[in-house]
């Protein structure tokens, strides 16, 4: 009777530790595959911060003011709609009003599609990002690259 009892204590204790491995495979696969998706998630974040476009909000224009904005990388002139949800901060908070002024500086996000049209039109935007506001100094060859544009003047033309 005592062997039969240490024959079952001996199977429960066994009983126990496979199903102890299996649990520690099943929850180390679990975080593996969660760090995964982390790993992937940031990839694609970093992914579409480098995609962004960095941009000027500028009012340009002789008689009637436009507001466009120009990549600050390429130095081209587009216009684009605010996103539904609304423009955020630099801590990717929602800013209260939908609202840019001339000079705020934005990141924007989305499918990188532009029209081809004169400006150009960026119809494919998921995500704004208002990162600051420029100089005077800083908007002032922003506002001649849109200037040249849209009314066709430009600094060598007037000194002609």
């Amino acid at each position: 009777m005592q062997w039969r009892k240490k024959e079952i204590d001996v199977k429960f204790i066994v009983g126990i530790v496979i199903l102890l491995v299996i649990f520690g495979v099943v929850g180390g696969s679990f975080w593996n595959l969660v760090a995964r998706q982390a790993q992937k998630d940031k990839q694609e974040e970093a992914r579409l911060e480098n995609e962004a476009i960095r941009a000027i909000y500028v009012e340009a224009g002789d008689i009637l003011k436009e507001m466009v904005f120009v990549d600050m990388d390429k130095k081209t002139v587009f216009k684009a709609a605010i996103p539904k949800e609304g423009i955020y901060n630099k801590n990717d908070k929602l800013i209260a009003g939908d609202t840019l002024e001339n000079g705020d500086m934005v990141k924007i996000y989305g499918d990188r599609n532009m029209t081809r049209s004169i400006p150009a039109q960026y119809p494919g935007i998921t995500k704004m990002k208002r990162n600051g506001r420029a100089s005077l100094e800083e908007l002032q060859p922003y506002l001649e690259i849109a200037n040249e544009l849209l009314c066709g003047d430009s600094e060598e033309e007037d000194k002609k």
